[in-house]
């Protein structure tokens, strides 16, 4: 069965070139990569160009819309029955494809599959099953599912959903998976590393911490209106998370507070750009820099803690 592995792409022609090449290098045959890219500026398509020598390669160009419109039309666009995405920043494992594949071809009510993944800082992460006796629509909304970081769904269930609101240009993933999960078709967790997830300061999930959280919101509160019994579930979820949200906060603060009041911290406040350029970081005098502060807080912890005053 045929696979299209969609890779939407703005700016990455530093990691571009690993992530086509990841694919290249699959043990399963039966493939094709599409790639959206979302109006990049710097050489992106020229890295891309260079390898469009393999005609399971190709290239689409648009003006820069968002996350959202460039997997509407790589969906679109999509030769094979079956879609997974790629990150333009990750790689996939060389099984990747061979893992789950499988499951699609002997199901063809199966429609979302998703998988665990590793770091490149060697952490690992679970894609995690369902909740017991709950679909992945009503998990999905309820938030007590996430979308893992690789993700395979047959097109053919995509086409009966009303497609992706392209106007909300993040959180595509757990869009995909809302819109997927409400046909009603078969899902699937296959509990085995597939994925690389690069780890750098300008993903997504970095830059664009608040939006994604605000489409989260927003797309879990548009599908719960559908349903009115899922809707006061997910005022109850809303509920619990705001709880949360609210210790964090405290506890949050009275941290902040403390750092506030270590010499260290003032100390930088003073002298920091002049410090930071004499012990650069990822330098041994960089280390040292680092334990110096951490010594300067433990002193002013320790000697508040000691004082008869305190």
């Amino acid at each position: 069965m045929h696979v299209t592995v969609l890779i939407t792409v703005y700016n990455r022609e530093r990691f571009i070139a690993d992530a086509i090449d990841s694919v290249i290098a699959q043990d399963y045959p039966d493939w094709d990569i599409l790639v959206v890219d979302d109006g990049s500026t710097d050489q992106t398509v020229e890295v891309v160009k260079s390898r469009i020598w393999d005609d399971r390669i190709s290239l689409i160009q648009m003006k820069h819309g968002g996350c959202g419109a460039a997997t509407a039309i790589g969906i679109e666009h999509a030769r094979g029955p079956v879609v997974t995405e790629l990150g333009s920043d990750d790689k996939l494992l060389s099984d990747s494809l061979s893992t789950v594949m499988p499951s699609f071809e002997s199901n063809s009510r199966l429609g979302y599959v998703w998988t665990n993944w590793v770091d490149s800082t060697a952490d690992k992460g679970t894609g995690d099953f369902l909740p017991d006796n709950l679909t992945l629509f009503e998990a999905a909304v309820l938030g007590r599912w996430t979308a893992p970081a690789e993700r395979f769904f047959r097109k053919e269930f995509y086409l009966q959903s009303d497609g992706l609101d392209t106007s909300i240009k993040y959180a595509v993933d757990l869009q995909l998976a809302l819109l997927i999960g409400k046909t009603g078709c078969d899902t699937l967790h296959i509990p085995k590393v597939t994925y690389w997830r690069r780890i750098h300061p300008h993903r997504i999930s970095n830059e664009h911490h608040a939006e994604q959280l605000e489409a989260c919101r927003l797309l879990r509160r548009k599908f719960s209106l559908e349903n009115p019994a899922l809707t006061e579930l997910y005022l109850v979820e809303i509920e619990k998370e705001r709880d949360t949200l609210e210790k964090e906060r405290d506890a949050l603060s009275g941290e902040l507070t403390d750092i506030k009041n270590c010499y260290g911290y003032k100390f930088m406040r003073l002298y920091g750009p002049v410090v930071d350029q004499a012990l650069p970081d990822g330098t041994r005098r960089g280390e040292f820099k680092r334990s110096v502060l951490a010594l300067l807080r433990g002193r002013r912890r320790g000697s508040v803690n000691s004082s008869p005053h305190a």
